[in-house]
């Protein structure tokens, strides 16, 4: 009796008492079960969200490596054409001196040869049989 007294009604059966705490906790698991389905839910919501956020920030952040990276060989391919021109200009001007001064010497020879063609002669002639004789052994 007390234990139908428990329940608010003291006419009706055991029977009817466990068919009612059966029912309420039957409709507790499914409030549970209903709960849990929900929170799985927003768990399954929140970690795609921060799925998609990493997957961005992962993007972004490779577009950013991939652009220094390109804007690094930029400047190190402008800095190789530098320095190629810097070389070309560096030889045009060596070549251009020794041009000069070969073409100072041919004037000094020439000169020396128009002040003394004799003596030039016979130096001429002496280097002609020393190389003669050096070629011959």
């Amino acid at each position: 009796m007390a234990d139908q007294r428990a329940f608010g009604n003291p006419d009706r059966s055991p029977a009817e008492v466990g068919a009612q705490v059966r029912d309420k906790a039957q409709e507790a698991g499914a409030q549970v079960r209903d709960r849990a389905q929900e929170a799985g839910a927003q768990v399954r919501d929140r970690a795609q969200e921060a799925g998609a956020q990493v997957r961005d920030k992962a993007q972004e952040a490779g577009a950013q490596v991939r652009d220094r990276a390109q804007e690094a060989g930029t400047q190190v391919r402008d800095k190789a054409q530098e320095m190629v021109h810097q070389g070309e200009e560096t030889a045009s001007d060596y070549y251009q001196q020794g041009r000069q001064q070969m073409e100072a010497v041919e004037n000094t020879l020439e000169d020396g040869i128009r002040a003394k063609p004799l003596q030039s002669v016979l130096i001429a002639a002496g280097i002609g049989m020393l190389l003669g004789l050096v070629l011959k052994k």
